[in-house]
């Protein structure tokens, strides 16, 4: 049992998918079954036990997600994991054969890796073969959606599909704020989704709150909000993150569909900051607005940012790896609400996102050494219009993944007048070289041994500088050889440059006459909304000047 700390998570999108898909696989591959060494992390806050009318015992996500007709592929909405689907063969028909007429729907193909999923092939280590390594995969010119290198099983509850709306459709596309809005008001779609939500909070000892990945440049950032407004009123007791997510790319776009998305853009956050306890927009692009913008750089990757297979891998190691905090069960563990009402002070509502990954040690350093070396800052920024390198960050939540003590420092070491030889744990020598490094910042540290497990079918984008198990070297990695394990660093930050952020997006907005989009007016947007929302941005933005220091 998750002993009162569960938390169900809400996707609401394309992109936002794909990088749940992504998360919810780098949670699986960590799973520990080797009794004699338990794993560190709670896989309970996140996924539920259950069990077949067959009695076989089920561990699926504690998930709801929605997307459009069109975006599952080959996958089930329902799934199979509860129920096999069979083909339905004319002959066993009790009719006449030359009555019966079989309609089938045209078959999608399914990639190498999703065929040896299906034949439960041992695609991970092979415990028969000692010293073998997972199977690589190369999935980038195969992946047409999110389920196509989705390696974990979903509950049939899970997935909703709004077939009135369907992918990448350009006649009738779901680009408008309110039509996601008007969609939750029918109460079709409302009743059934609320009711699901409801079984899973039902299910639970004592839910600590709701994680909320949502498309917030399209109609499912009025979706996503709608949900949120409802679990304000109904739990509004627990917390709630929300990462309002934006696409590394958007290919053969116009003008007019770069204005929409930044008035969609607008109207979520707004949203956002009144019903969420805190939302982490998230973006690989540095700028965000209208277009993403030059791509964020990482010393050792080499993703392709045109692809949403890429992108969303490295936003979901971020997210996998930041949660920690609270999904620890041993360690200074916390509570998401404890994290949410720490980086909120001030009505500060807007957090922004960073990752380092891998982070980057020798095979054979030590911790300390690693630090006292380092040039330049520990991670790069994942939200848009915003630069943390420095920046002034009053409060950040900062997580260390995959150093184990052992690396903390040599034991052939001897103590000098450095302050750091005297730490006895990785949080500690985390903790001081922050305050050493960032100015009156409050930063809450965590560690985890438990490394991120980015064996296939997370991308191969890591440099040939990187071993295998994540470790940076000047020898290369041989082409056959995958990375399966990285350390990793991220952090959510309460800082200065959300004001700018914010600041950026209420100019652009202002710059547009709603009277000239008539999608949103045709929709039921009416002018006293817009305005309301574009002086709220404005006050949202006032809360991080630097006379309301924390």
């Amino acid at each position: 049992m998750a002993a009162g700390r569960e938390i169900v998570t809400l996707q609401f999108g394309c992109y936002s998918n794909f990088i749940g898909a992504h998360w919810w696989n780098l949670q699986e591959a960590g799973f520990e079954y080797n009794a004699d060494n338990p794993s560190e992390i709670n896989h309970d806050v996140l996924f539920r036990e259950g069990v077949t009318s067959k009695g076989h015992v089920t561990f699926t996500p504690r998930l709801l997600l929605v997307d459009l007709k069109g975006s599952l592929g080959h996958l089930r909405q329902e799934g199979d994991l509860y129920n096999h689907p069979e083909d339905v063969n004319p002959n066993k028909v009790q009719w006449p054969v030359e009555k019966v007429d079989v309609l089938c729907t045209p078959t999608v193909e399914k990639n190498e890796f999703i065929n040896d999923l299906e034949s439960e092939e041992n695609v991970m280590v092979n415990t028969e073969a000692p010293g073998s390594l997972p199977k690589v995969y190369n999935l980038d010119s195969v992946t047409n959606v999110w389920a196509d290198y989705l390696r974990t099983r979903y509950h049939p509850r899970t997935v909703s599909i709004i077939n009135e709306y369907e992918h990448n459709s350009d006649t009738k596309p779901f680009d408008v704020f309110n039509q996601g809005a008007n969609l939750w008001k029918t109460e079709q779609f409302q009743d059934d989704f609320t009711d699901r939500i409801r079984m899973y909070a039902e299910e639970c000892d004592n839910m600590q709150g709701f994680h909320i990945l949502l498309d917030g440049s399209d109609g499912f950032a009025g979706l996503g909000t709608s949900a949120l407004e409802y679990l304000e009123d109904e739990y509004s007791t627990k917390s709630k993150l929300v990462f309002p997510t934006i696409p590394s790319e958007f290919s053969n776009t116009t003008t007019f569909q770069d204005s929409v998305r930044l008035l969609n853009l607008a109207l979520g956050f707004h949203s956002l900051a009144e019903h969420s306890s805190l939302f982490v927009p998230l973006c690989m692009g540095s700028s965000g607005w209208r277009q993403p913008g030059v791509p964020r750089d990482f010393p050792h990757l080499r993703y392709n940012s045109s692809l949403a297979y890429h992108s969303s891998a490295v936003l979901a190691a971020a997210l996998d790896t930041a949660t920690l905090r609270y999904r620890l069960k041993t360690g200074m563990r916390t509570s998401l609400s404890e994290m949410t009402d720490s980086l909120s002070r001030l009505g500060r509502r807007v957090a922004v996102a960073s990752l380092g990954l891998p982070f980057a040690m020798e095979y054979d350093a030590y911790l300390l050494d690693t630090l006292e070396q380092w040039e330049g800052p520990l991670w790069q920024t994942l939200s848009p219009n915003c630069n943390l390198e420095n920046d002034r960050i009053w409060i950040q939540s900062v997580v260390l993944r995959g150093v184990p003590k052992l690396r903390l420092k040599s034991v052939q070491m001897q103590q000098d007048r450095n302050p750091a030889y005297t730490c006895t744990s990785v949080q500690e020598m985390l903790s001081l070289f922050l305050t050493c490094c960032s100015y009156a910042t409050a930063s809450h540290v965590t560690s985890a041994d438990s490394p991120c497990n980015v064996s296939s079918p997370f991308p191969q984008i890591f440099s040939e500088f990187v071993g295998l198990d994540g470790s940076v070297s000047t020898q290369k990695r041989p082409g056959n050889i995958g990375v399966y394990s990285v350390p990793a660093i991220a952090g959510l930050h309460s800082c200065r440059s959300v004001g700018d952020m914010l600041a950026a997006l209420n100019m652009e907005v202002r710059k547009l006459q709603l009277k000239r989009f008539h999608c949103f007016c045709n929709s039921g947007l009416e002018e006293d909304e817009y305005e309301e929302c574009l002086n709220h941005l404005a006050l949202l933005r006032e809360c991080y000047n630097e006379e309301f220091d924390v």
